[in-house]
């Protein structure tokens, strides 16, 4: 089970850096316009909930 929430917590990084980089790459190198902002941070904001969620998820099987 810890390792299904590693995997969780890897998928949740992964679609912050790349939200992230969407983010910055629409800001500074392309403009690609609204619909690739809201996309990039939608994909932060998903991330975001995800690693929460499995922080909130191993603190309550620690006790902690």
């Amino acid at each position: 089970m810890g390792e299904t929430n590693q995997s969780f917590r890897l998928i949740a990084f992964v679609l912050i850096v790349v939200g992230t980089l969407g983010l910055l790459a629409n800001e500074f190198i392309a403009d690609w316009g609204r619909a690739a902002t809201l996309a990039s941070a939608a994909l932060n904001f998903v991330g975001l909930v995800g690693l929460g969620y499995s922080l909130m998820r191993s603190r309550k099987r620690s006790g902690t």
